[in-house]
């Protein structure tokens, strides 16, 4: 199964772009499920703050049964933990907790670790990997953003861990990781952040401004493809989200990839 979609769906700036002008916020997410057709979304809300239980029941109730939910760890987890080595249970179990009704009806197919450009590969921060994986033990995609977590003894950790490794695709400044097609588990996830140069120097918002053009999105879809051969679920997520660039780009990678399967 090939899920695309968007990471975050609520967007001040995709009002009167991609969403029609009078939309109410309750509605967002039914038209990104209806209109849009998209069948996954990634939440990127948790990071700042755990839902309540109510709010992943409406989440529920809004959207299809059909329809999945990749969830990110907050950032005690994956910005704060690691600095001291210890682990923020309680936020993680508050989290958990809410997301119960996700769990139960087998639509939260992923939770996500995003982990900064300040988490590089030491042999403490590889520990800290491990003890991610002794204390959750739902399904857990690992991004990564420094290139020196880019080795192969990396990726036999994350395959030994049972974490799906995230393809991200960045700028090819400094040392952002670089896009590297593979995956380390039964399951792969890709997210894309867009290609701009001003990544060090712009504002959170400017930073993910970039639209794909055709060329990207279609070398995109053929790895899309080729490690869908090999993995029970494919995971896509645009987080380009600039003025709804993600929306669109996300359409037409799902476009693309209905065609090449078509004509295969």
């Amino acid at each position: 199964m090939i899920y695309v979609g968007t990471s975050g769906y609520s967007f001040p700036d995709w009002i009167g772009e991609v969403y029609p002008k009078d939309i109410s916020k309750p509605d967002m997410l039914k038209y990104y499920c209806h209109v849009w057709s998209f069948n996954a979304v990634e939440l990127n809300f948790t990071y700042y703050a755990s839902p309540s239980y109510k709010t992943i029941v409406s989440m529920l109730r809004r959207t299809p049964s059909h329809f999945v939910f990749s969830v990110k760890l907050p950032a005690s987890v994956t910005h704060e933990g690691w600095k001291s080595q210890s682990f923020p249970q309680d936020d993680v179990k508050k989290l958990l907790d809410a997301l119960i009704p996700m769990v139960e009806e087998n639509r939260l197919k992923m939770l996500l670790a995003q982990f900064p450009y300040s988490f590089r590969d030491t042999p403490e921060n590889r520990q800290y990997l491990q003890l991610i994986r002794e204390k959750i033990g739902l399904p857990t995609a690992v991004e990564f953003r420094h290139s020196s977590w880019n080795n192969e003894g990396i990726y036999k950790l994350l395959e030994s861990c049972g974490f799906t490794f995230v393809v991200v695709d960045e700028p090819n400044l400094r040392e952002l990781f670089p896009y590297v097609p593979i995956t380390t588990s039964d399951k792969a996830y890709f997210r894309f952040h867009g290609r701009n140069k001003n990544w060090f120097t712009a504002t959170e918002g400017e930073r993910y401004n970039y639209k794909y053009s055709v060329e990207e999105i279609s070398n995109f879809a053929k790895d899309v493809i080729r490690l869908a051969q090999r993995a029970s679920d494919v995971f896509v997520f645009f987080n380009n989200c600039y003025r709804g660039n993600a929306v669109r780009d996300a359409i037409n990678l799902r476009h693309i990839i209905e065609n090449i399967l078509f004509e295969s």
